[in-house]
């Protein structure tokens, strides 16, 4: 039976906004720097600890999302969001920044999880490649828009302007999404609650993806939190500008996202995994060689964008992967690793770029070196230990076998 468009609508939509308020950070990175006088250091600090935050909660909300329903649980976190956009507004310090950015976080960790569980939950495996692949578009759209706005209304306006803009966005994003879904609740699953034994059967489920989804989240964090530095700091290129690069990286993303269904069934899901990380590794490593700011921006957004690629595909193992009853618990356990990655990344690009702070440009280029070298360790990974991956394309079953 086919899933209800007006879930993938909504689901969609609360992506878009979601990771729209999230993204305002990498598109003013470069400027709120000098508002708040902080470095690379620094940078690593605020992106770990917010992704580290998102990490735990994720796994919580993830577990919760198996005995809620996903069309009255998911608004909850995009209201968090929708609020912490006006707090973050209002910040006069690096701390208060790193605060209320850690609890606009906090209402980010109810989507993934959340959502892509709704996704399992309505629409059968043979759907599941499009119905991901859209929905991950909407998210990688509302990361352009957001980077965007976070850019321009931070050049013209001033930085403030772009988290009032995406807070309203995320609470018109509720009244609509309660509108919308009203009188379909999610498919009926069975309300037995989530155990110990379960998060561990769900874990040995996805296990092998894990490190995948880790390392493409160090990748992302790198461009987009460094990036702009990069070019800001070591080629002089306007901080807003600088901004609007990692827009055009994303939005050149979302095309390769909506793409990715055809693209799997053409080239084989597996296949698009290792090309992803080879194209993000190769990228990351020319981005720290070149000298010339527009060859970089080229290569970013050329083989940069294989890293969309990885989203979907590995969203949609994870799915195979796990047992219906708890795909809740399987995507907070996917996204905790995800996020976990990103954390640790943003923590270590930062330590390293402050180990070399001596040199102007090394600085701003070690973190392109260190997510490099772990892309292209992570491609050596997937092709080396394939035979253990769960590549079998079943339906998941109802109810968990015994364990």
């Amino acid at each position: 039976m086919a899933g209800d468009r007006r879930v993938l609508l909504v689901n969609s939509l609360y992506h878009m906004t979601n990771d729209g308020a999230v993204q305002v950070l990498s598109g003013q990175i470069a400027i709120l720097t000098g508002v708040f006088a902080f470095g690379p250091f620094e940078t690593g600090i605020l992106g770990g600890t917010s992704l580290l935050v998102n990490a735990v909660v994720q796994m919580l909300t993830g577990v919760m999302s198996d005995r809620r329903d996903p069309s009255r649980f998911l608004p909850i976190g995009i209201l968090i969001v929708g609020v912490s956009c006006f707090l973050v507004a209002a910040a006069t310090s690096f701390w208060a920044l790193l605060l209320f950015v850690s609890l606009l976080r906090v209402g980010a960790s109810f989507y993934h999880p959340v959502g892509m569980s709704w996704i399992g939950r309505e629409f059968p495996p043979h759907e599941l490649d499009r119905s991901l692949g859209f929905q991950s578009g909407f998210g990688d759209l509302g990361e352009v828009l957001g980077t965007a706005t976070g850019a321009g209304a931070g050049l013209v306006w001033g930085w403030q302007w772009a988290f009032l803009i995406w807070g309203a966005a995320n609470l018109l994003a509720v009244a609509t999404g309660l509108v919308l879904v009203q009188g379909h609740p999610s498919p009926p699953i069975t309300r037995s609650p989530t155990t110990w034994r379960d998060l561990w059967g769900s874990l040995r489920d996805v296990k092998f993806w894990l490190l995948p989804l880790a390392i493409g989240s160090v990748g992302y964090n790198v461009v987009a939190l460094f990036g702009p530095q990069l070019l800001h700091q070591v080629y002089g290129v306007n901080p807003g500008i600088a901004g609007m690069v990692v827009a055009l990286w994303l939005l050149v993303g979302v095309g390769v996202a909506l793409s990715f269904g055809r693209s799997s069934r053409r080239f084989g899901r597996f296949a698009l995994m290792v090309f992803a990380y080879v194209a993000i590794g190769v990228a990351c490593l020319a981005t720290a060689l070149l000298t010339v700011a527009w060859l970089i921006v080229v290569v970013l957004c050329t083989l940069g964008a294989g890293l969309f690629l990885t989203y979907p595909g590995l969203f949609a193992f994870a799915s195979e992967a796990s047992h219906r009853r708890l795909q809740g618990a399987a995507f907070g356990l996917v996204f905790f690793f995800q996020l976990l990655g990103g954390a640790i990344g943003s923590f270590a690009a930062g330590a390293i770029s402050d180990v070399y702070s001596a040199d102007p440009v090394l600085t701003y280029t070690a973190p392109f070196w260190f997510a490099a070298v772990v892309s292209l360790a992570t491609a050596a990974y997937l092709l080396l230990f394939r035979r253990w991956a769960p590549l079998r394309a079943a339906a998941p079953a109802e109810t968990p076998p015994s364990r």
